[in-house]
């Protein structure tokens, strides 16, 4: 049997030429563009998804009788705020910050009463919580008040499973559910907890044609992509501004060595020159923008961060981040730059913050 081969026993193996390799060793690319199993990171709105998936989860109705007749959710007649699913790796990440209002109506006692439902605040941060919810009627009659306490009773358990459900959805990929991303059709699943629709108030989407694939893309190395998060904290908008601008409080939070102020124009490092950039813009407490970048991307790229503030009440402070232009790798080609960039802005910049100045819940 022949032996292992050696340099100077005669064996040479070399090379082999383009286009003469093996193809079972072959990497090629997918002519029909698939993201096989989700491995590279993709980003889809699921702000239109979400206001559809709610207006029809929510949409349900008091039983009738003791005055009551069709008193019932009828649509959604405000939806602001974001929602967002990001694949990478064949993990699935759901974001979303929404305040909805959905109309009700119906007669109470032979008298004609309408309102809205009120959502302030549904949003991946609160996921497994019963949302705030408040009946805001259109008038202040014996009836209205009426029509409020038997939503309430009637209702708000079908609104919070509602949610509950759009949550699990969404949690599992939402427009495009775990796997590929399907052409967009409005949603009318049969398994809904509240659904006491009538049958021909469900419509069913055709599907005719041919339509692209939502996941049809170029390849992910080529492109660079948006990081959104908001995070809550209990100060006011003022006090997280200095503690991203202020040189003492971010050596503070960071524990390592830091150059920052608060100008425009201005170049800022933090954890020990990792993290560097340029203060574009600042309004306190109300806007900073910044080029930025970390230490190990390549020569001369700069993402561009935003970070908003909205203070819905004294001392309860949401904090919008929007971080454009990340690569999708770093200067050595590794493909965790997503992952390591969104989880640093968490746990090493905005947990801290709130663990060293007490400002969490």
């Amino acid at each position: 049997r022949p032996g292992p081969c050696r340099a100077g026993d005669g064996h040479r193996t070399s090379m082999a030429k383009l286009g003469e390799g093996d193809e079972r060793w072959i990497v090629k690319e997918r002519e029909d563009g698939a993201n096989v199993n989700n491995w590279h990171w993709q980003e889809k709105d699921a702000f239109a998804w979400s206001k559809d998936r709610l207006g029809n989860l929510l949409r349900v109705s008091v039983p009738d009788g003791d005055g009551v007749v069709g008193l019932k959710t009828t649509g959604v007649t405000s939806l602001t705020g974001e929602a967002y699913v990001n694949r990478r790796k064949g993990k699935i990440i759901c974001g979303y910050e929404l305040e909805l209002k959905m109309k009700y109506e119906g007669v109470v006692d032979g008298v004609d009463v309408s309102g809205n439902v009120h959502f302030p605040y549904i949003a991946d941060e609160n996921v497994g919580e019963e949302p705030e919810c408040v009946v805001l009627a259109s008038s202040n009659a014996a009836a209205d008040e009426k029509a409020k306490r038997t939503i309430r009773t009637h209702l708000f358990p079908k609104f919070f499973q509602a949610v509950a459900l759009f949550e699990k959805e969404l949690a599992a990929g939402g427009p495009g559910g775990a796997g590929d991303a399907p052409p967009d059709t409005k949603a009318g699943a049969t398994d809904d907890p509240t659904n006491d629709r009538s049958a021909d108030d469900t419509a069913t989407t055709e599907r005719s044609g041919t339509k692209p694939r939502a996941d049809k893309v170029a390849p992910l190395s080529q492109t660079k992509h948006t990081i959104e998060m908001t995070e809550r904290f209990y100060c006011r908008p003022l006090d997280i501004c200095e503690a991203l601008t202020d040189a003492g409080r971010v050596m503070h939070f960071s524990r390592s060595p830091a150059r920052v102020s608060p100008e425009k124009g201005s170049a800022f490092s933090m954890f020990d020159g990792n993290i560097t950039g340029t203060i574009l813009e600042y309004e306190p407490g109300v806007k900073l923008v910044q080029s930025w970048r970390f230490r190990n991307w390549a020569e001369g790229h700069h993402s561009v961060v935003t970070i908003t503030f909205r203070e819905p009440e004294p001392g309860n402070c949401f904090v919008h981040l929007k971080q454009d232009d990340v690569p999708e790798t770093d200067a050595f080609g590794n493909e965790s730059v997503m992952d390591t960039t969104e989880i640093g802005w968490k746990e090493q910049i905005f947990d801290r913050i709130r663990q060293a100045f007490g400002y969490g819940a």
